[in-house]
């Protein structure tokens, strides 16, 4: 894991946070590596993503974190793209201190975009902006205003909802699911309620809405449908991974 600043905007410094998938002499340098950027949720530390970030580097993706002012990324939805220039052209991004170790790593035509709760509203922004080849929706669904756009967007989603959801229903899930195009998939964890997409499912208990499968199992499953998505959708030719999301344990699942 690596932390450094981007520059975006003339002037803005974004913090973002790299985690590389390992080889024996240290970090995977030149080979051509599938990455993804990944939007924190509104008012949440990226830190609390870490996880995440760690256990899809273990299986070779490398990961980048933008952090956005006052942790809102709605705000600041062109740090996205300025985490995806510094993967794929560290020269141009204005990256400080650590430049030499982004060189070669990504490949350009193999990274996607994810993002939890507000982030995945941001995450369908930035899918269609462009320069993503795959976007994953995490307990969330796209703005109102981008509806019109969402036809016209032709590369592999994935809607990953919790069931026990009480911020995101699934409903409201499956409802933003239906507007984007195929290839998609919808996968609806059972028990997994908002913030065990994060670090803690103590903000659920406080708003009384009781988890009904434990933080580790919830992780293991959204680790499981990340994995299996992104290997299709950055593979040639691209896939949402049908096959292999309807071997995770207690998941609906369901693709067009």
């Amino acid at each position: 894991m690596v932390s450094w600043e981007v520059r975006t905007n003339g002037t803005d410094l974004v913090p973002m946070t790299v985690f590389f998938p390992a080889i024996d002499e240290g970090f995977a340098n030149g080979t051509g590596l599938p990455a993804l950027v990944y939007v924190q949720g509104g008012a949440v530390d990226p830190a609390r993503y870490s996880w995440l970030g760690i256990e899809l580097a273990k299986r070779g993706t490398v990961v980048v974190m933008p952090r956005h002012p006052l942790d809102l990324a709605f705000f600041a939805a062109d740090f996205g793209q300025a985490a995806r220039r510094a993967l794929v052209a560290p020269e141009t991004a204005g990256v400080f201190t650590t430049k030499p170790v982004l060189d070669g790593v990504v490949d350009p035509g193999r990274i996607a975009v994810a993002g939890h709760s507000l982030g995945g509203v941001v995450t369908m922004k930035l899918a269609l902006a462009g320069g993503f080849q795959a976007a994953i929706v995490q307990a969330s669904y796209s703005d109102p205003a981008d509806d019109g756009k969402l036809p016209a967007l032709l590369i592999p989603t994935m809607y990953l909802a919790g069931q026990s959801d009480c911020m995101a229903k699934e409903q409201q899930v499956r409802d933003g699911w239906a507007k984007v195009s195929s290839p998609t998939a919808l996968v609806v964890l059972e028990g997994v309620t908002h913030f065990q997409f994060s670090d803690s499912d103590a903000e659920d208990v406080k708003r009384s809405c009781i988890p009904t499968t434990s933080l580790d199992d919830a992780h293991a499953r959204i680790t499981s449908a990340m994995t299996s998505f992104l290997s299709a959708a950055l593979a040639t030719p691209p896939a949402v991974g049908e096959a292999q999301l309807r071997t995770i344990p207690s998941a609906i699942v369901e693709v067009r």
